[in-house]
């Protein structure tokens, strides 16, 4: 499991990393990277989803500080939105932040941004 976290950290990284660069530019070769890693992209969001879904909120927000850029990134491009496989995950994902009864202010602000 732990080397499964490190894996799936560089993996966050990477994806932070291609999701920036593919939020600033929206040229046939930005699209066509997209296309190319969007398979590989679907892999990791379900994966993200199955750590997200064994984690409480507050687990969620020291494990992954960043996961509401990494989601708000991927709600903004079209061109992963695009397919209905994307926005499933994404949505299971974005379900899984939503905490019914917020415990502290980190929390509260991450369901109002899921929202």
């Amino acid at each position: 499991m732990a080397q499964d976290s490190v894996g799936l950290y560089s993996e966050y990284q990477f994806w932070m990393g291609k999701l920036s660069v593919w939020g600033q530019a929206s040229s046939s070769e930005t699209q066509q990277d997209i296309c190319h890693h969007l398979p590989q992209f679907q892999e990791f969001l379900r994966q993200i989803y199955e750590v997200l879904k064994e984690m409480d909120s507050g687990t969620v927000i020291e494990r992954f500080p960043t996961i509401g850029q990494l989601l708000a990134k991927t709600c903004w491009n079209p061109f992963i939105l695009a397919y209905d496989e994307s926005q499933k995950i994404l949505i299971w994902c974005l379900c899984c932040l939503i905490n019914k009864e917020p415990q502290n202010s980190g929390e509260s602000k991450l369901n109002s941004w899921t929202r």
